[in-house]
């Protein structure tokens, strides 16, 4: 089943409906896109077909959806959508009774919630009434309707909302994530039909193979975990980025603000030294009135203060990012480039790194072997060396050692059979048994409360998996942890492109 990129947008507004145009359907190719084509000589889609964007405006009999517009996908369309555009909601419905007439129905639609006429609410309700597997997105201001009144409406409470004013990549991540979530949707249900079918022959046939139905059960939930776990990262990544833009941007104008009052108190107290010498009666009482509210206010201590506090701010503020941005890394917001990488000096540099965090006693060995460069995407490699190292000098109280050692591993001749193999060995506090099953599993951890995310591992495997490498993991209670790391040497043709950012 291919995965239906059918977008609807419905809008009053011409200039935002173009925005959404301009976002989903880019004139310029992203440089990933352009790369692969280049390597392999791709004309365009794999199976060939075109993406379309209609408009559907009035015409002087009514309703006019059927004009459409087509883009090839190579390079007007590099995302693969077909976009239809609708300024009010009596079109846009229009539009989804057409596309289940031709049995092309829309993955994604996204709604102003204030348009004259239907409103987003009911027009949502509207269009559910016809086919209930759309995913909705409620665009609205601050100050517009409430969820729930649009719940009410709707009657469903599985809406996305959108709150204006937006960005390129929340469209981009919504869009992306949600036409995911809605072929996912689909295919489990035919798999489940097939599945059921399958069960029945199965159970006539040989009850032994009942595991194999039980396995491909698994992985349809597990592929529908991992794809609603991307949505939420990316919702939660966007909606902490953006307060944080605000107070950091506010906490760096404070300093510049606070620094230049500094500099004019250090002015003033000159200016003071000068009036002390003076003979001049009332300068004289002036400063000493001056002088005594300083005292009282100690002001001396809040200009200390404050700087030490802005201090603190903006470190904690540069924390949060962190989070966001592993955040971003689980949802693949970020964006890299393919190159050669020399684990060993990967390793060298990422304990530079990570210096100051490596305590007194603590002692890293280094076991280097001649290894040939692999072909990956290094800031990704380095986030996954970074995420191992931390763990496993945390893990160390007291004295203890950290071992690194790195080989070249080949299984067979062809160029696919050569990989580097990265172990790294800690003699720390060690994993519980029943905890290494989940220990790559998205947002599991068993750190103290407010001292880890529980993302650091799944995106060391996540990225791992991708570049075509493995990571295995032993432990024991009290003696430590061993992880290894086996990359390919170089990366297989399916994986070049790096996915959605």
């Amino acid at each position: 089943m291919n995965e239906n990129k059918r977008i609807l947008v419905i809008d009053d507004d011409e200039t935002i409906r173009e925005t959404y145009q301009n976002i989903l359907l880019p004139d310029d190719e992203p440089d990933s896109l352009s790369m692969g084509r280049a390597l392999f000589d791709m004309p365009g889609d794999d199976d060939g077909s075109p993406a379309l964007f209609s408009n559907a405006m009035a015409s002087s009999d009514g309703l006019d959806i059927s004009s459409s517009t087509s883009f090839s996908l190579d390079p007007e369309n590099p995302y693969g959508y077909e976009l239809t555009l609708a300024d009010q909601g009596s079109r846009g419905i229009a539009c989804v009774e057409t596309s289940l007439q031709e049995k092309k129905p829309f993955a994604v639609a996204f709604i102003d919630m204030k348009m004259p006429g239907l409103n987003g609410a009911e027009t949502a309700g509207q269009i559910w009434a016809l086919d209930p597997r759309i995913k909705i997105v409620i665009v609205t201001a601050y100050s517009e309707y409430a969820p729930e009144d649009i719940i009410t409406v709707t009657g469903r409470d599985d809406l996305f909302y959108l709150r204006k004013p937006f960005n390129y990549e929340e469209i981009l991540q919504f869009a992306r994530a949600l036409t995911h979530t809605w072929s996912l949707e689909q295919k489990k249900i035919a798999l489940q039909h097939a599945l059921e079918q399958s069960n029945k022959e199965l159970e006539q046939v040989n009850r032994g193979l009942e595991q194999k139905v039980q396995d491909q059960a698994s992985m349809i939930v597990q592929a529908e975990k991992m794809a609603s776990i991307g949505l939420l990262a990316a919702g939660v990544a966007h909606e902490i980025n953006n307060p944080l833009s605000y107070v950091r941007t506010n906490l760096d104008t404070s300093k510049k603000y606070f620094n230049q009052i500094v500099s004019l108190i250090r002015k003033y107290e000159v200016l003071e030294s000068y009036i002390a010498s003076s003979t001049d009666q009332k300068a004289a009482q002036l400063l000493n009135e001056l002088a005594a509210e300083k005292k009282e206010k100690d002001i001396d201590f809040i200009v200390e203060d404050v700087q030490d506090l802005i201090a603190e701010s903006l470190y904690g503020v540069d924390k949060i990012r962190e989070i966001v941005q592993d955040l971003r890394t689980f949802s693949r917001v970020d964006n890299a480039k393919l190159n050669d990488l020399n684990l060993n000096e990967a390793l060298d540099n990422t304990l530079k790194m990570l210096k100051n965090q490596i305590k007194d006693g603590t002692t890293v060995t280094k076991n280097f072997g001649d290894i040939p460069k692999i072909q990956c995407y290094p800031q990704k490699i380095s986030q996954v060396l970074m995420n191992i190292l931390i763990n496993a000098i945390q893990a160390i109280e007291g004295r203890g050692t950290i071992e690194l050692s790195t080989r070249f591993v080949q299984t067979g001749r062809r160029v696919e059979d050569r990989f580097v193999e990265i172990v790294i060995s800690d003699t720390g506090c060690g994993i519980p048994q029943e905890n290494l099953k989940n220990l790559f599993d998205p947002f599991f951890t068993t750190k103290p409360v407010g001292t880890g995310t529980g993302l650091g591992l799944s995106i060391v495997y996540e990225i791992i998996t991708f570049h075509g490498g493995r990571i295995d993991v032993s432990s024991q209670l009290g003696q430590g942890s061993r992880f290894k790391l086996l990359f390919p040497v170089k990366m297989k043709n399916s994986v070049l492109d790096p996915g959605p950012t």
